[in-house]
């Protein structure tokens, strides 16, 4: 039986079978990487605490004929700051899920391992929660960068939009993240902006409409 390797973003897990977890992670090597983690959810599992959503892993995974197999995860950093904060929680939780839907085994990309670090660091050195609005708009920016880097990339240059929402949509893509967190305009921008991302989504191969406007919007109003 062969192994890899990797540090992976925890994004998903899934009930598999009475005590199994079927996990999607993204890894700095490998990409995303989906594996079986047999007993989890039996509370004597020796990774329990290890696979939670948005949590950074050390794993070694073991290839198997019909799936693979979670041999080892050791958690490298658990996020529990973040988890203190709604509404990193709740964007991270959203871009998480949007990761997943976007990405398919067996094709890493660094860029995308970087903007997942980058997104929990910058939200991590923000001072306060951000507003609806900001939330809303960290997330479109993410959501471009991730666009991107699989080729899916919008130009917005036919959108019904005001000339300042195509200014802001124009620079969030090439700008850090942290742009996003601080640039000031009217909020009927923020929301144009936002309305054009959205609406890019759903030209995209989701197997299910992305979730996190809606829930952004939800929790932190």
């Amino acid at each position: 039986m062969s192994y890899l390797r990797d540090q992976v973003f925890v994004l998903k897990t899934a009930p598999f079978r009475e005590h199994d977890v079927w996990v999607s992670m993204y890894g700095r090597e490998h990409g995303k990487l989906e594996a079986v983690a047999r007993g989890v959810r039996s509370w004597k599992a020796k990774h329990l605490g290890h696979l939670e959503p948005l949590t950074l892993v050390d794993v070694m995974v073991a290839k198997g004929a019909a799936f693979d197999k979670l041999a080892v995860a050791h958690a490298v950093s658990a996020q529990t700051d973040l988890r203190e904060r709604l509404g990193a929680m709740v964007t991270l939780g959203s871009f998480a899920h949007l990761v997943d839907q976007l990405t398919r085994p067996g094709l890493a990309d660094p860029d995308i391992y970087n903007l997942l670090e980058e997104f929990a660091t910058t939200w991590r050195q923000s001072v306060r929660e951000p507003t609806p609005e900001r939330a809303r708009l960290f997330y479109s920016a993410a959501t471009l960068r991730l666009l991107n880097s699989l080729g899916y990339a919008p130009t917005f240059e036919r959108a019904d939009i005001s000339d300042e929402a195509k200014k802001l949509l124009h620079m969030l893509p090439r700008a850090p993240l942290a742009f996003a967190a601080s640039v000031t305009a009217q909020a009927s921008v923020f929301h144009e902006a936002c309305r054009s991302v959205e609406g890019t989504l759903l030209q995209t191969p989701l197997a299910e409409n992305a979730h996190g406007p809606a829930t952004i919007v939800s929790f932190l109003t």
